[in-house]
């Protein structure tokens, strides 16, 4: 028996996929290409309190009505607590009116509470249509620590023209055994009708449960739904249950295995390894006698310090 679902992917790339290159020195260059699209080229180092540093290059370009236009930030930060970060902001539109936006950024930081070292990772997409009443988002994330707690998930929506859809998942993981998985997905048309489905599953030393449930709403707001649950005691015995709104009903103990993750898949260990040129950012020198701020106070959210 699979007692565990499924482990979802959360579709963040490793930093070599986006091969950032920061110039060593400040650039500010322009240019007009044949086809008279223009484009440009900077590149800077911004300096602040407690040894923050932020090494940024900027580029884009435009086509030559302006119908069509690009840019694209890369940049890496450091201060002498021993933060680190590094970044990608991306956005475009084109002739036909469609538009876009992505960021994804890779942090090293000491967690305030623990003291661990802990890696996070996120990502943000947007677009929309210019010619139809349609588009999307997704932001995704992941967090690690030195001692195996892990936590993924994502918000995602989208909508193409009567249609709307959102879904959002988690997993989190305390590093001794313990696992929460979840997902939540629904969706709606204009006419009303709507529709879902959601389920949660936790477990630890192989005693846990799943639970969930399978609903529609009618235009006229009947509603059908059909919930369902497991009970995995850890001894070979599982106990089913469940009912809908239409009558079923069944609850029952079985004979059978229980099988779950209780690490992820992609770990500690691994995020490490492919976070080589995060790890490798450099910090400004510290003089002598000087010593970091350690006082971190609520985690800021690092989107909101990307260079404009």
């Amino acid at each position: 028996m699979f007692a565990g679902l499924f482990t979802l992917d959360t579709g963040i790339a490793n930093e070599k996929d986006w091969g950032i290159s920061l110039l060593n020195e400040n650039v500010n260059e322009t240019g007009t290409n044949e086809d008279g699209s223009t484009w440009y080229r900077e590149s800077g180092e911004d300096l602040g309190e407690n040894g923050y540093r932020c090494r940024w290059t900027r580029m884009g370009g435009r086509s030559h009505d302006d119908s069509s236009e690009w840019k694209e930030t890369w940049w890496e930060k450091s201060d002498w607590t021993g933060y680190k970060e590094l970044g990608v902001e991306k956005s475009g539109r084109n002739a036909e009116g469609d538009s876009w936006w992505e960021t994804w950024q890779e942090v090293l930081h000491q967690d305030e509470w623990s003291n661990l070292a802990r890696i996070e990772r996120s990502a943000q997409k947007q677009a929309k249509s210019g010619t139809e009443n349609a588009g999307w988002y997704e932001k995704w994330w992941e967090k690690y620590d030195a001692k195996g707690w892990t936590e993924k998930g994502a918000h995602k929506y989208g909508r193409l023209n009567e249609q709307s859809w959102w879904e959002k998942w988690g997993e989190h993981y305390d590093g001794r055994g313990s696992v929460l998985k979840w997902t939540d997905k629904w969706a709606e048309t204009e006419l009303g009708t709507k529709w879902g489905d959601k389920w949660e599953e936790k477990f630890f030393a192989g005693i846990g449960s799943r639970q969930g449930e399978t609903w529609h709403v009618s235009p006229s707001g009947e509603r059908w739904s059909r919930t369902w649950g497991e009970e995995h005691f850890g001894n070979g015995k599982v106990h089913k249950y469940g009912k809908s709104t239409t009558g079923e009903s069944w609850d029952i103990v079985v004979d059978e295995e229980t099988y779950y993750e209780a690490e992820p898949h992609y770990g500690w260990a691994d995020v490490v390894g492919d976070s080589s040129q995060l790890l490798s950012i450099q910090p400004r020198d510290r003089p002598p006698g000087v010593f970091p701020n350690l006082d971190f106070g609520p985690s800021p959210d690092p989107a909101d310090d990307q260079p404009g």
